[in-house]
């Protein structure tokens, strides 16, 4: 016998309120955070993927991360990673000194009379930029002080 259409359609509609929206969507983020971690966690553990990791972190820094034979453990891959760092950043940093200092020399050397074998040096031309009102200082005069006017001046 054929099943009957039905002649009405009944609609339930369940309604939370507030607390208990909040509720259910604290326990999705659990759940979904949990989806997340599990993976990433085993990841993490594997000494492969965290050579592949620290390797690309490396690269991404500018430099190559090189594994030294016998590194079983990730305690032992770490401190490497951060050795290997550590030692590639105080290289970064004294590469950038020199480099400063070969460029701030170079430009000093440039301006006629202030070089390092110039008849003044350096400390004259910092003392000539900050010192105008200076007299003791050769080729400077002093300067009066700015009158105040005490206001406007206008025609009004």
């Amino acid at each position: 016998m054929p099943k009957v259409k039905p002649d009405q359609v009944i609609r339930h509609e369940i309604v939370f309120g507030r607390s208990e929206r909040e509720l259910i969507e604290g326990a999705l983020v659990a759940y979904q955070v949990n989806q997340i971690a599990t993976p990433a966690i085993s990841l993490i553990s594997d000494i492969s993927a965290m050579t592949l990791i620290f390797s690309a972190l490396a690269t991404y820094l500018g430099w190559e991360f090189i594994i030294s034979p016998g590194i079983d453990s990730y305690d032992q891959l770490y401190s490497e990673f951060m050795k290997q760092y550590n030692l590639n950043k105080e290289a970064t940093i004294e590469a950038t000194e020199d480099a400063t200092i070969g460029l701030v020399g170079a430009a000093v050397g440039a301006i006629p009379g202030v070089g390092i074998g110039g008849s003044y040096g350096i400390q004259y031309l910092l003392n000539l930029l900050f010192a105008r009102n200076d007299p003791t200082m050769p080729g400077t005069t002093p300067q009066p002080p700015a009158a105040s006017g005490g206001g406007g001046g206008g025609n009004f």
